[in-house]
C-alpha cells in the first residue's frame, strides 16, 4: 500500500514553493487531492484513446502543454483540469504548492507538477480527451511491478484493484509525480 498522504502536513511543506513557476516548463500537470470516507483521495483521468497522443487510454493527471495564453505553470494545470475534468482547482478549494519539476528520459519536455487541496464539492465533467475520471483512496495504490505496452522491460507502478478501474496501473510519468509526491509526504511526517 502507498503512503497516505497528510493534506495539512503536505500544505505546510509545500508552501515554499507557491512563490516560483518553473519558467522552462513545457507542460503542467494538478494532483488534486481530497478527504474522503477512507482518507485522502487522488483524482485520476483515463485519457482517451486517440491516434498519434502518446499517452492514449494511459491513466494519469489532468494536464497539458503550456500555451501562449497562460501566465505561468501554474495557469496551465489549472487551465487544463478545468478543461479536462471540469473545474478549476483554485476556485474549488486551494493550491499548496509544486512538486520538483519532471524531465522525463522519453520525451523533450519539462512537466511542472502542482498540487491542489480541492475543499468544496465538484462534479467531474469530462472533455473528449478524457474517457473517464475519478476519485481513488491512496489506500487503494499497490505497488507492484508490471509489465505495460511500450516499455521493454517489467515497471515500478501503482496498480489500483478496485472494480471501477480494474486494469488501472499507474506508471511512468504519473507513478514518477506520485513518488515525489510521497517523498514530500514521507519528509512532511518526520517529526522536528
Amino acid at each position: 500500500m502507498a503512503p497516505i498522504p497528510d493534506i495539512a502536513k503536505l500544505a505546510t511543506a509545500l508552501a515554499p514553493t507557491l512563490t516560483s513557476h518553473p519558467a522552462d516548463a513545457t507542460a503542467s500537470v494538478m494532483l488534486c487531492l481530497r478527504e474522503g470516507e477512507r482518507g485522502t483521495e487522488l483524482l485520476l483521468c483515463r485519457r482517451a484513446t486517440r491516434e498519434g497522443d502518446p499517452w492514449s487510454g494511459h491513466v494519469g493527471l489532468p494536464g497539458g502543454g503550456v500555451e501562449e495564453r497562460d501566465r505561468d505553470a501554474l495557469d496551465t494545470a489549472a487551465r487544463e483540469t478545468y478543461e479536462e475534468v471540469g473545474f478549476d482547482p483554485r476556485a474549488h478549494g486551494r493550491i499548496l504548492g509544486m512538486l520538483e519539476p519532471l524531465k522525463p528520459r522519453t520525451f523533450p519536455i519539462t512537466i511542472a507538477a502542482y498540487v491542489a487541496h480541492i475543499t468544496a464539492p465538484v462534479e467531474l465533467s469530462v472533455s473528449e480527451e478524457i474517457a473517464v475520471a475519478w476519485w481513488t483512496p491512496f489506500a487503494d495504490l499497490e505497488w507492484v511491478s508490471a509489465e505495460v505496452p511500450g516499455a521493454p522491460t517489467r515497471v515500478s507502478a501503482f496498480q489500483l484493484p478496485h472494480a471501477e478501474a480494474q486494469d488501472v496501473v499507474l506508471w511512468g510519468i504519473t507513478y514518477r509525480l506520485l513518488d515525489r509526491l510521497f517523498r514530500v509526504t514521507k519528509t512532511a511526517a518526520l517529526p522536528e
